[in-house]
């Protein structure tokens, strides 16, 4: 090697380093950036939960200027939390790691516009889309990008009469551009150069809101892509924003759930193990609401076909299966399963896969993710009007005993919440394992406090000896209330009378339900399924058969199994099914239902017999865990893709 050689070798590893070194330092600094932000975000949450906190202790008290004060406090925490999360994003558009992916984009602007949209409660704003095609890209970023596009389209268009926004597409050989139109206020073309430069803005403070880093994110964004961003505007006429990517960014050939010739539903579930005897009405239940649907066309003209796999409560298998349906079978929904742990590895699979989970089994609430929809019962359903009732009837004692496992744990939670709510006192709580046979020490615990009402949450197949023990005692003149018998598990079936009579349960469905559509489905079980093979009916297998129909319904709202346009869907409020439990609703604040409950009594014949029925029961506990932790309102819609999968609970995110 000559001196030459040697010193253009030497001088293209100095410029890599210096390269490596800025690159290092930018990325550094970016990170500091996105960390401070998000640290000031805390303090301005704090500030305004203290505020409400005033106002909510001295209300009497308060003059209306201190009204006035708070309101005051309130809204500057916003402007600092909108300001903040402005320029994390700012930030993290700078140095997040991309990750390509399909991404259609008709859906994405959809879905960007629907959130955005849930904020405009005086504004009327026409979207329309034309010709938008898939891109291979990062999802996240290529979101930013068209939420701040859109957002300075809303926000520019406030007052217009007949306020329109057009997204459409060119593709030409070396690129693709897409464009942003509106009729907005315009602006002078003398401006355009700066309008995507950091918190520069065209309006005063006084005018439209905003915090003068949305476009630069676009713009930063776009030029990570190796694109570019322009605009074109005219004062009282509107804008046209473009944003122009490479040529390689076009998805040419997709290989989505879109290609089925049927649509594919994986179900997850122990169907021979311990717990198997949970899932035998679910399965049934999921094939008769297929067989039906199929007999009617099926779902967008193509035929349902459910997979099963039978993980025997095995988590290894569990997680096996759910990739394999995932990546082989590519199905169109994932859903299961009945016990906690297969579903928390089923919903890290489909998180992700970026894969729709339906969960349907009863839950003690708080499930929050943008994949996961939670359609069976939780606690507002089963406990709040029962105990209620019962305290009203008998007296404010009550003794908790639940399972020491998640469900019953976490939902005895709920049953203290509830009872100190209508004025009762908890007098005692109990929690049981697996293992345990002998319960005349817990009884006598009960007995020493005189309790008014028993509550039991047991789901261990043990446990079931405590109702026998209870009768034995002759202690049924105990009221004793339920979330499992007859609702989710069957012992008023297979224990002889009157071991459970006195046995108050509150449910969606069980088989005595004398709705029109409850009989009717009730009818249609039985004349394929006896006793024998499946002694009882309860809310589960409501759940199961509703779950389907719900997601033929989403489908088909969407017109489309794109997972994220069946998210749109589900999450629009539009989305109900009038079942064997009467109308089933999914809420897009959390990812759970609206239903009608009913009370039962269980008499000395086992039967079960109605007390009292409630319709539109749901909880806003998730929506304001949301807003508290977020300063987000609209729950986890109001999110959006953003919704990470977390479990709020009752232990550590009480409800003041």
């Amino acid at each position: 090697m000559n001196n030459n050689e040697a010193n253009n070798d030497a001088n293209i590893r100095r410029e890599e380093n210096e390269q490596n070194t800025l690159y290092s330092t930018y990325e550094d600094i970016s990170t500091f950036i996105y960390t401070v932000s998000h640290e000031l975000k805390t303090p301005a949450r704090q500030i305004s939960i203290y505020a409400d906190f005033i106002e909510e202790d001295n209300k009497s008290a308060l003059l209306p200027q201190s009204v006035e004060d708070i309101n005051s406090i309130r809204r500057i925490c916003d402007e600092i939390t909108y300001m903040v999360q402005k320029i994390m994003e700012y930030s993290k558009a700078g140095f997040k790691s991309i990750d390509v992916e399909t991404v259609l984009i008709s859906s994405l602007v959809q879905q960007c516009f629907d959130e955005l949209m849930r904020g405009e409660l005086n504004h009327s704003v026409s979207l329309s889309t034309k010709g938008l095609p898939d891109l291979f890209c990062d999802r996240f970023l290529l979101k930013l990008m068209v939420c701040n596009l859109l957002s300075n389209s809303i926000k520019f268009t406030r007052g217009r009469k007949n306020a329109k926004i057009s997204v459409y597409s060119k593709i030409s050989e070396n690129s693709i551009e897409l464009f942003f139109e509106d009729n907005g206020y315009g602006f002078e073309m003398k401006y355009a150069a700066k309008i995507f430069e950091a918190f520069q803005r065209l309006q005063n403070e006084g005018g439209v809101d905003g915090s003068g880093i949305g476009l630069a994110t676009v713009k930063k964004i776009a030029l990570r892509f190796g694109g570019d961003v322009s605009i074109l505007g005219e004062p009282n006429v509107g804008c046209i924003a473009s944003i122009k990517l490479p040529i390689a960014m076009l998805a040419k050939c997709t290989n989505t759930v879109e290609n089925h010739n049927e649509i594919k539903i994986g179900i997850i579930g122990d169907f021979s193990g311990v717990y198997s005897y949970l899932e035998r009405c679910k399965v049934a239940s999921y094939m008769l609401a297929a067989e039906e649907i199929n007999s009617q066309g099926g779902i967008l003209g193509k035929q349902v076909s459910i997979i099963f796999k039978d993980d025997q409560s095995d988590l290894t298998l569990t997680k096996i299966y759910a990739q394999n349906l995932v990546e082989e079978e590519r199905i169109n929904v994932l859903v299961g399963s009945s016990l906690s742990p297969s579903r928390d590895v089923m919903t890290a699979v489909a998180e992700k896969a970026r894969l729709l989970f339906f969960d349907t089994q009863q839950t003690e609430g708080g499930v929050s993710s943008h994949y996961t929809f939670c359609l069976s019962a939780m606690p507002e359903h089963q406990m709040y009007h029962m105990l209620s009732y019962l305290i009203s009837k008998y007296g404010r004692k009550c003794y908790v005993i639940a399972a020491d496992y998640n469900y019953g744990i976490l939902s005895a939670e709920w049953v203290k919440y509830f009872v100190h709510q209508l004025g009762g006192e908890v007098v005692g709580t109990e929690y049981l394992d697996d293992k345990i046979s002998c319960f005349d020490p817990i009884i006598d615990r009960v007995l020493q406090v005189n309790t008014d009402i028993l509550f039991t949450i047991l789901v261990f197949p043990n446990q079931d000896n405590f109702y026998l023990r209870w009768h034995e005692r002759g202690l049924n003149y105990i009221p004793h209330a339920s979330t499992m018998v007859a609702a989710v598990s069957s012992q008023n079936a297979t224990f002889p009378p009157p071991i459970l009579e006195n046995t108050y349960i509150m449910a969606s469905y069980i088989e005595e339900l004398e709705l029109k559509a409850a009989k009717a489905f009730t009818t249609n079980f039985r004349n394929r399924y006896d006793k024998s093979a499946i002694p009882y009916l309860g809310m589960d297998a409501e759940t199961a058969y509703s779950s389907i129909y719900l997601y033929k319904l989403a489908a088909e709202y969407a017109g489309t199994t794109e997972t994220e346009a069946v998210i749109s869907a589900l999450e629009s409020g539009a989305i109900s099914f009038n079942g064997p439990g009467g109308t089933v609703t999914v809420r897009g604040e959390d990812h759970h239902t609206a239903r009608s409950a009913s009370c039962f009594r269980i008499n000395n014949n086992h039967e079960a017999e109605e007390l009292f029925r409630i319709d539109d029961i749901y909880s806003d506990y998730v929506e304001s865990r949301i807003e508290s932790n977020f300063g987000v309102l609209g729950g986890i819609k109001g999110l959006g893709i953003n919704m990470s999968h977390t479990q709020y609970n009752m232990l550590l995110d009480k409800i003041r």
